[in-house]
């Protein structure tokens, strides 16, 4: 079908310009949809026209054509979109509404989402029926892109690929809704006291967590509606990490995104530090749940009887270690074997039945485990090298070497 022949057909129903011009958004690059509808309008109108043959155009070829030296005729009195039944005349009054609900929270970029009826795409497809959808885009992606125009200049923030917030417009009716997308903060604690864990815990055993302890003053000046801490890792929950991990605070439907980091360091409970701070991503979650860094600990052991001279035996752990899964967390992780290695070891001797063991190890070493041996599940094992029993009484993260994730 001839692109005259096709406007033509168009224009048989009342529609917009455009809801005309969009049929033709792969030509003529440079102009909306409605300044692209308006022009075609008009070049129909004078090519009906007998009396003015001069003007008669060839619309096959409409890239040629110097649209900006044509005077426009006045446009007859429109009747109601047949198509959009008026929505992008009156997009301005709906883009008011998005800035009316933006006013309610605090951010830089947005992206505007558009929910049509049934009856909105019926309308659309019925015009492909009849036209063709050789040079069309279809009328979401319009209605996207020019009510995002809109709410950009009222709203004074970004239209962004990456949004602090998501508006969805319900067409025709124009109801918005808001949809507030996580804030990600980058940072590095230490734990200081024993007997808190990670995250909050399902049962009630334990009254908080290093999450509830760190996300506290962000939820006051964010006003979020819930949290999630991403470890580089994680310390078991009777051991400090006097290393700096890696984290990223998450925080779920923040209102309100402006805040000092520096001042909030300073407000996080007792036996918990966080230093770093800076704004993060999803992405960067990702890197720190996939990375694996070598890590130094420190344990205090309590064996049945030892010398210092004895100590020297367990240089020969340094290598591989073989562990099957510790009964301890069977409960919650497969049952297999895996190998790490141990990197290094120092030990320090304190009585007869106290000495201190320094290890520098693969990640996913269960230090604990290293030194029991967990009932024969590692090996070799601290316990098995002494030939006694030997327990781990207190232990400490040192360290969590090259963990610190890449600024951008």
């Amino acid at each position: 079908m001839q692109i005259q022949e096709k406007a033509k057909r168009i224009l048989q129903q009342p529609v917009c310009d455009s809801c005309l011009g969009r049929q033709f958004a792969q030509l003529l690059s440079g102009y909306t949809n409605s300044e692209r509808g308006h022009l075609l309008r008009t070049l129909i109108a004078m090519s009906m026209d007998k009396e003015e043959a001069a003007l008669d155009v060839d619309l096959s070829n409409l890239a040629g054509f110097n649209f900006h030296k044509l005077e426009l005729r006045e446009k007859p009195e429109k009747k109601k979109c047949a198509v959009c039944e008026d929505i992008f005349p009156n997009l301005g009054k709906i883009a008011d509404k998005v800035a009316k609900e933006a006013k309610k929270y605090e951010f830089s970029t947005f992206l505007v989402g558009t929910k049509l009826s049934f009856d909105l795409i019926s309308r659309e497809e019925n015009m492909w029926e009849r036209v063709g959808i050789d040079y069309c885009e279809p009328i979401k992606a319009e209605l996207n892109r020019e009510l995002g125009k809109l709410v950009e200049k009222k709203a004074k923030a970004a239209y962004h690929s990456r949004p602090d917030i998501n508006f969805i417009v319900n067409l025709p009716e124009g109801s918005v809704k808001a949809e507030l997308n996580p804030l990600f903060i980058y940072g590095e604690y230490q734990k200081l006291v024993r007997g808190i864990p990670q995250t909050k815990w399902p049962s009630k055993k334990y009254k908080t967590s290093i999450e509830e302890i760190m996300a506290k003053p962000f939820m006051l000046v964010t006003k979020g509606s819930g949290h999630k801490l991403h470890g580089h890792g994680r310390e078991d929950i009777d051991a400090r990490c006097l290393g700096w991990r890696p984290f990223v605070l998450e925080i779920l439907e923040p209102k309100k995104r402006k805040m000092n980091l520096a001042a909030l360091t300073k407000k996080v409970g007792k036996g918990i530090k966080i230093r770093d701070l800076r704004l993060s991503n999803i992405e960067e979650v990702r890197r720190i749940k996939e990375e694996r860094a070598e890590k130094s600990y420190r344990a205090t052991v309590v064996c049945e009887n030892i010398s210092k001279k004895y100590l020297t035996k367990l240089s020969a752990l340094v290598g591989p270690i073989k562990q099957k899964t510790p009964e301890r967390v069977l409960h919650r992780r497969a049952d297999k074997f895996r190998s790490r290695e141990l990197k290094s070891l120092k030990t320090k001797f304190k009585n007869n039945k106290h000495f201190e063991l320094l290890v520098r190890c693969e990640a996913g070493l269960y230090v604990k485990e290293l030194i029991s041996g967990d009932n024969g599940r590692t090996v070799p094992s601290v316990s098995s090298m002494l030939g006694q029993a030997c327990v781990c009484k207190e232990l400490d993260v040192m360290e969590i070497h090259n963990a610190k994730v890449k600024r951008k």
